[in-house]
């Protein structure tokens, strides 16, 4: 017989003459737990005193009812109540007595991990506090997309961000415990990502002032995740593939006016770029990088070439939305903490990169309308986010697609939100209802 079976056969005998031989009397009832039904004759209720909070599970065996799940542990004095049923009235007697046998946990995972990381996480069992080995264990995970866990080591692979259940598991079912772990989003390497197709045949007057021959022709801002070197974004680097095949080349590739620190990762295509609301009909379905196109020196990982990169573009007449979102370290804020910031609580900037520029629908120019209606998702430890709106947001004196938005209190950033057709792009397209999960450098 298995060790946790001869323990089992232990405490049932030892729990039922423990409820025969007690003789204190319990004037108050509590809430039912365990169940063993007709020992001896007799209908026997246990009732358990439990930490609080608790969030443990019950697993039913042939012989005894045990905890499926012990993530902190039961103290070895916590009291059992027997409720025996032997006149018309119950009678409680209590007698102390611990279920704590075995117990597994799982170390802190290091908070949070970022896409790309590996980790390996700790886990120990115990019996009546004191470490144990020989049990075997194995891990799970409830969320596949987000991450991957190797069964027999533990050892985590982050692939896309969210918040996924980790399982450590006793081989024979049963100890369980939990651990949730936040997988934050990171881009290593940097991408190109949106291809927004603007303004078609549309480009205002002021526009001269990016392109001399830019206005009344089509613009497409092209979102990146890392800063470019300035130098590199000319126009020959770039084609246009509209939907019969035609391969157009820009008049004008820059990167303004998106160039204050922290930005430059926005390129505004201008020139015949396809038509989509006019004849003949042939709207762009994707840019291709070309030519060598770098990142900046002070990009992580140094300078790196996007030449080959493919970009999908996305329709004229589409609502704008979020390109990218990222966590902007303190060294390169360039400005001090905006007002408005709670006392002695952390301070975050997250950089906000729209598929295009965007401008409140209401007219509003301080940024209120655009602060109260975004939120981001603070992540504890524990798993739980928090939806908390920006104390402030700055960035936003000019016609670019980048914002700054500032949030306090204790977690990290996971994800921003924007409620719908708060915003507006430069053609008049509202916002969709939007969210994002926020890059950690």
């Amino acid at each position: 017989m298995k060790c946790m079976e001869c323990m089992r056969k232990i405490m049932y005998s030892s729990l039922v003459s423990l409820a025969f031989l007690s003789g204190l009397l319990v004037a108050e009832s509590f809430p039912q737990r365990l169940s063993l039904e007709n020992l001896s004759s007799q209908t026997i209720k246990l009732s358990l005193t439990l930490p609080t909070p608790s969030n443990y599970e019950l697993l039913q065996t042939e012989d005894f009812s045990l905890w499926s799940e012990f993530t902190s542990g039961i103290a070895s004095e916590n009291p059992i109540l027997f409720e025996i049923p032997v006149t018309s009235s119950p009678l409680f007697f209590q007698a102390q007595w611990s279920i704590d046998e075995f117990a597994i946990s799982i170390d802190a995972p290091p908070f949070p991990i970022k896409v790309g990381d590996e980790t390996t996480l700790l886990s120990q069992a115990t019996s009546r506090g004191q470490p144990v080995s020989g049990l075997g264990m194995r891990w799970s995970i409830d969320r596949t997309d987000i991450a991957s866990v190797n069964a027999m080591t533990g050892q985590v692979n982050a692939l896309s961000p969210g918040v996924a259940t980790m399982t450590l598991e006793s081989e024979d079912g049963t100890l369980v415990t939990r651990k949730l772990v936040i997988v934050a989003n990171h881009s290593s390497a940097p991408q190109a990502l949106d291809a927004f197709f603007g303004l078609d045949n549309a480009l205002p007057v002021a526009s001269m002032f990016l392109c001399f021959q830019a206005p009344g022709l089509d613009g497409m801002p092209i979102t990146f995740t890392h800063s470019l070197n300035h130098d590199d974004v000319t126009p020959d680097k770039f084609r246009v593939i509209t939907a019969s095949g035609a391969k157009l080349m820009p008049e004008c590739a820059t990167l303004a006016p998106a160039v204050d620190g922290n930005e430059s990762k926005t390129v505004l295509l201008i020139g015949d770029l396809g038509n989509e609301q006019v004849d003949p009909i042939d709207p762009p379905r994707k840019v291709l990088i070309v030519g060598d196109l770098f990142t900046a020196e002070d990009q992580p990982g140094g300078p790196q070439n996007l030449v080959g990169a493919e970009i999908e573009v996305i329709s004229l007449f589409d609502f704008v939305r979020y390109a990218y979102a990222e966590v902007i370290p303190k060294k390169k804020w360039g400005q001090s903490v905006p007002a408005g910031a709670p006392a002695g609580a952390p301070i975050w900037m997250v950089q906000t990169t729209w598929q295009g520029g965007i401008s409140p629908i209401n007219g509003d120019t301080t940024g209120e309308t655009e602060r109260q209606f975004q939120r981001i998702g603070m992540a504890q430890d524990d798993g739980k986010v928090t939806p908390v709106v920006p104390f402030a947001i700055t960035d936003i004196g000019d016609p670019d697609n980048h914002h700054e938005l500032w949030v306090a209190g204790p977690g990290v950033p996971l994800w921003v939100e924007m409620d719908p057709e708060i915003v507006q792009d430069p053609r008049g397209d509202p916002n969709a209802a939007d969210r994002i999960f926020i890059a950690h450098p």
